[in-house]
C-alpha cells in the first residue's frame, strides 16, 4: 500500500456497532446483533437501527461506539485496581470502556485539551455509572512533569487526519504533533507499563511512521506484539493490528501496543481522603465505593478516585443532592446497577415515563425504578396520584422503542 492509501481503499461504508452492558440487561429489538470479534461485548447493528431512539440506550444497557474505537481498550487490558491514564479523552467512549473494566476498584484519570469536550466527557462518563474516573483540566505536558510513572496503563488515542484525504505536508504536520503527544505520554507510564498508541486514519505517517520514530528516539521501549481477532497485522511487521472498511467493517484504524522499559521510579497519585458520608449506605449495605459530601452534593467514587491528589472538574458520580438526600438520574442508575433494591416496571410505563408522563403504578416518592428486564431507569416521584421519573426536562425523549 502505497503512502496515499485512498488511491487503493475502497469506498466501503463503516457498519455500525455499540457495546452492551450485561449488568444492565440486554438490548432488546435491535434485530440481528453480530458479535464484534474483537470485543467480547462488541456488537454490530442494524443502520437502521438509531440508539438514540431506544430505551436501552438512556437506560445504558447499550453505548454506541464504532467497532473500531473498541479495539485500543481490548488491547490497553485495564485490569481492577490499575492506574489507567486516557490521554484523548473526550467525548469519553474508550474511558467508558475503561471505567468499566476498572470496576470500583481503580483509578482512571482522563485529560483533554478541550474544556468543552471535557464538560461532555465528564456527562457521558456519568451517564454510564463509571465511578473510578476522574476528569482533570491538567495539560498532558504538564501532567507528565507532575507524575512520571504514575500509571499501569496509558492511552494514546491520538487526534489525527482521519478518513479525509490530505496533503503531504499536513501528514506530516500532524505526525509530529502525535510523536509530541506519544512521547509526553510515556513519561506517564511506570516501570514495565503499558501504552497504546491508537488513530482512525489509514496514513503510513501517522500510525507505523510514528511508532518508529518513538522507538528510534526512546531506549528501552519496546512493541509488545498482539494478534487481535478478525483484525490484520500492521503494514511495516511492527506486531500492532489494523482495521479496513471492506475487511472488517469498521472505520480505517490502527492501535499499537507498547511496554516501558522495566527499570524506573514508579510516582503515585494518592492524596487525602476526603471526610467519609454514611448516606450511601441507605441503598449500598456493603460497597467498595467511598462517599463523602460537598456542599450539597453527595459524591461515590472508587478509593483511589476519591483520594486522588489530582485537581478535577469531575471525580467519581454525583449520587444526588440535598437532606434528606434526593438522588440524580444518573447517580440513581449507577446505584441500581450496584444492587441497590428497586421497583421493576414495565418497557411501556418506562418509555411512558421517559417521555415525562405518569404512569398508575403506585410507587413510593423517592423509590428507584428499572425495567422489568433490569435496565435502571431513575427515581420515582409521585404527584396528582401517579408516578413519575424524576428527569429534567433536557433529558426526556418521546418515541423511545
Amino acid at each position: 500500500m502505497r503512502d496515499d492509501p485512498f488511491a487503493e481503499l475502497p469506498d466501503s461504508a463503516a457498519l455500525r456497532a455499540a457495546l452492551a452492558r450485561p449488568f444492565r440487561g440486554s438490548p432488546s429489538g435491535w434485530g440481528e446483533l453480530a458479535p464484534v470479534p474483537w470485543t467480547p461485548a462488541g456488537r454490530f447493528h442494524p443502520d437502521a437501527v438509531d440508539p438514540g431512539s431506544r430505551l436501552d440506550y438512556h437506560t445504558g444497557c447499550a453505548y454506541p461506539q464504532d467497532a473500531s474505537s473498541q479495539l485500543p481498550v481490548v488491547l490497553l487490558d485495564p485490569q481492577p485496581g490499575e492506574v489507567v491514564i486516557d490521554c484523548c479523552a473526550a467525548p469519553g467512549s474508550k474511558a467508558t470502556q475503561i471505567g468499566l473494566a476498572l470496576g470500583d476498584d481503580g483509578l482512571l484519570v482522563c485529560l483533554d485539551a478541550s474544556p468543552p469536550r471535557r464538560t461532555v466527557l465528564a456527562e457521558n462518563l456519568a451517564r454510564q455509572g463509571v465511578a473510578c474516573a476522574l476528569v482533570t483540566p491538567l495539560p498532558l505536558h504538564r501532567f507528565a512533569e507532575r507524575s512520571p510513572g504514575c500509571a499501569d496503563a496509558v492511552l494514546v488515542d491520538a487526534p489525527c487526519s482521519g478518513h479525509e484525504e490530505r496533503s503531504a505536508r499536513q501528514v506530516t504536520r500532524m505526525a509530529q504533533r502525535q510523536l509530541a503527544l506519544l512521547a509526553d505520554a510515556a513519561r506517564l507510564a511506570a516501570p514495565g507499563g503499558r501504552l497504546v498508541y491508537s488513530t482512525c486514519t489509514p496514513y503510513r505517517a501517522e500510525d507505523e511512521g510514528v511508532i518508529l520514530a518513538f522507538l528510534a528516539a526512546h531506549d528501552g521501549w519496546a512493541v509488545e506484539r498482539v494478534v487481535a481477532p478478525g483484525c490484520d497485522s500492521d503494514l511495516a511487521d511492527l506486531g500492532a493490528v489494523r482495521l479496513w472498511p471492506h475487511r472488517q467493517g469498521s472505520e480505517p484504524f490502527f492501535a499499537c501496543r507498547l511496554r516501558a522499559p522495566a527499570d524506573g521510579h514508579r510516582s503515585s497519585l494518592a492524596g487525602s481522603a476526603p471526610e467519609p458520608a454514611d448516606d450511601l449506605r441507605r441503598w449500598l449495605p456493603t460497597t467498595p465505593l467511598t462517599a463523602w459530601r460537598r456542599g450539597d452534593l453527595l459524591f461515590m467514587a472508587s478509593a483511589a478516585c476519591a483520594a486522588c491528589a489530582l485537581p478535577s472538574e469531575a471525580r467519581g458520580l454525583i449520587v444526588g443532592r440535598g437532606t434528606p438526600l434526593r438522588p440524580d438520574p444518573w447517580g440513581a442508575q449507577a446505584l441500581i446497577e450496584r444492587g441497590a433494591p428497586a421497583v421493576a416496571v414495565s418497557h411501556a410505563d418506562a418509555i411512558a415515563l421517559w417521555a415525562g408522563g405518569g404512569i398508575d403504578a403506585a410507587v413510593d416518592d423517592g423509590a428507584l425504578l428499572r425495567t422489568a428486564e433490569g435496565g435502571p431507569l431513575g427515581v420515582a416521584e409521585r404527584a396528582d396520584g401517579r408516578t413519575r421519573l424524576r428527569l429534567p426536562s433536557r433529558m426526556r425523549r418521546s418515541g423511545l422503542a
